[in-house]
C-alpha cells in the first residue's frame, strides 16, 4: 500500500476520532513493512491544511481540533487579560511552524471579523 492511501485512511480514522497514534493505527489495521517517514512527508506536504502532526511526529491530529483548541486559548487569554504563554506544554506538543500557522489563521480571521464590523 502506497503513503497516499494511508493516510487516506488515517484521514477518515481522524474525521471520526480528531486524533491518533500512527503506530498503534497501523498495528490495529496490519499495515506492515511501512515507513512512518514517508507517511510523514505525505502528511507534510500533501494534507497539512486537513491534519496536524504532534512534534515527535507520531501522533496526528485533526487540523479543525488543533485550531478551535489554540482559538479557545486565546480567547480565553483575552478575556482574562494574560498573555499567551507558548512555552506552555500545549503548545510545545505542536510544530512551532504548526503553532504560527494556525495562531496565524485565527488572527486574520478576527482582524477581517473586527474590519467587517467598522
Amino acid at each position: 500500500m502506497e503513503s497516499k492511501e494511508i493516510v487516506e485512511l488515517i484521514t477518515k480514522e481522524i474525521e471520526i476520532n480528531s486524533f491518533l497514534n500512527i503506530s498503534e493505527f497501523l498495528q490495529q489495521n496490519n499495515l506492515k513493512n511501512i515507513k512512518i517517514k514517508d507517511l510523514i512527508k505525505e502528511i507534510e506536504e500533501n494534507y497539512n491544511s486537513q491534519l496536524i502532526l504532534d512534534s515527535k511526529n507520531t501522533e496526528v491530529y485533526s487540523y479543525e481540533l488543533v485550531y478551535n483548541f489554540f482559538k479557545l486559548k486565546m480567547f480565553k487569554s483575552l478575556e482574562t487579560g494574560d498573555d499567551i504563554d507558548l512555552s506552555f506544554d500545549d503548545f510545545k506538543a505542536f510544530k512551532s511552524e504548526d503553532v504560527i500557522r494556525v495562531f496565524g489563521t485565527i488572527d486574520s480571521e478576527f482582524i477581517d471579523y473586527l474590519m467587517d464590523k467598522i
